[in-house]
């Protein structure tokens, strides 16, 4: 109870931001309501060029785009709560909440996430679990920072990723059925390089999904 005071209070002294249009929305929303009627349509679902499959409620663009720019780069991440939630709406709305047991993500490296303050994929990936009852766990890490996908073609994102994550936490993966999350899936070179980390590592089914798709997908 007290620390539901403290948060009301703080809320009032410094509002949050709809996510999508900032404007200033009620203590326990984590969007407009204009935003949540706008933008919560049919999530996508898609093989991406890797050929991994991949779910998410949002295009990347438009308010969308402008929004994880905030989060990954403005520090935003109060924004994290809200895409949790359309994550978990995307996985409703497919039926596939008992294909999977333990929630994991595409870590960032120690240096980026220490240049923003927190692991975008990670946090959101620690909401959706607190909101669907299930195990959020850290399963990969990254073992150095390579180029930025963003800046390469096709091919020389498909190299760029190969050998820069690794398993952790081995004992979670095993036999476990897993839902692995990235913030923005392109290629999708990423989410295929560390399924097949996870595999190697004796996990079973995977589902993959992400904040957004992009429409280079």
């Amino acid at each position: 109870m007290k620390n539901d005071f403290v948060n009301l209070i703080l809320s009032m002294l410094f509002p949050n931001r709809c996510p999508y249009c900032k404007k200033i929305i009620q203590y326990g929303m984590t969007e407009c309501e204009d935003c949540l009627q706008e933008l919560y349509g049919t999530p996508r679902k898609t093989v991406t060029s890797a050929g991994i499959p991949c779910i998410a409620p949002f295009a990347y663009q438009a308010k969308v785009r402008d929004s994880l720019i905030d989060f990954k780069f403005r520090g935003n991440a109060f924004n994290a709560r809200s895409y949790a939630k359309a994550v978990c709406h995307a996985i409703e709305y497919y039926e596939l909440l008992d294909n999977f047991d333990i929630i994991t993500f595409v870590p960032l490296s120690k240096e980026r996430r220490h240049e923003r303050g927190f692991d975008q994929s990670e946090l959101t990936a620690k909401y959706v679990g607190e909101l669907l009852h299930k195990q959020s766990k850290a399963l990969l890490q990254k073992t150095r920072q390579n180029k930025n996908q963003h800046d390469l073609n096709l091919s020389e994102r498909i190299m760029n990723v190969k050998g820069v994550y690794a398993a952790v936490n081995t004992e979670f993966i095993k036999n476990r059925n897993i839902l692995l999350m990235d913030d923005i899936a392109t290629t999708g070179n990423t989410l295929a390089e560390c399924c097949r980390i996870l595999k190697e590592n004796g996990a079973g089914n995977i589902i993959c999904a992400a904040i957004a798709i992009s429409g280079a997908v």
